[in-house]
């Protein structure tokens, strides 16, 4: 009985970033990384990551999750810089262009945008409209 006990517990993972989706993403980096190195799809994944982690912050009142048309939803209401947590090429625009970057590479199948980016002179905004769909995507 303690044998079968410890081999159960030994396959519970412990929760090693700031939730299960944030986890799931850092293993599809993790195992994108290891075939592609850092590819496009990692720098991709990367970016959902760091985004994920932000929406996991209650402290972040401005990147937060949402419903949109009943998906689950990232709502970005300003595109911050994360220069302090992650390095330069996250300053604001480097964000921004992330953000592009996901939005002109992933659509759903019916070739609708999944993220949607809003930067103009007064604008500096972003959705990602469903985050499974996101990454179902990505793992095409």
């Amino acid at each position: 009985m303690s044998m079968r006990k410890s081999r159960i517990s030994n396959k519970v993972r412990k929760l090693e970033d700031t939730s299960w989706l944030a986890q799931i993403i850092k293993d599809k980096m993790d195992v994108e990384f290891d075939k592609n190195g850092a590819s496009v799809r990692w720098h991709c994944l990367h970016t959902l990551h760091i985004i994920v982690n932000e929406a996991d912050d209650p402290n972040n009142h401005t990147i937060y999750y949402d419903n949109h048309n009943g998906r689950r939803s990232i709502v970005i209401c300003e595109i911050p810089s994360l220069v302090l947590k992650h390095g330069s090429d996250f300053d604001r625009y480097g964000m921004q262009n992330s953000l592009r970057g996901l939005a002109e590479r992933y659509k759903d199948d019916d070739g609708n945008y999944i993220v949607s980016v809003l930067t103009t002179h007064d604008l500096n905004s972003a959705i990602i409209k469903d985050v499974s769909e996101l990454l179902f995507q990505m793992g095409h």
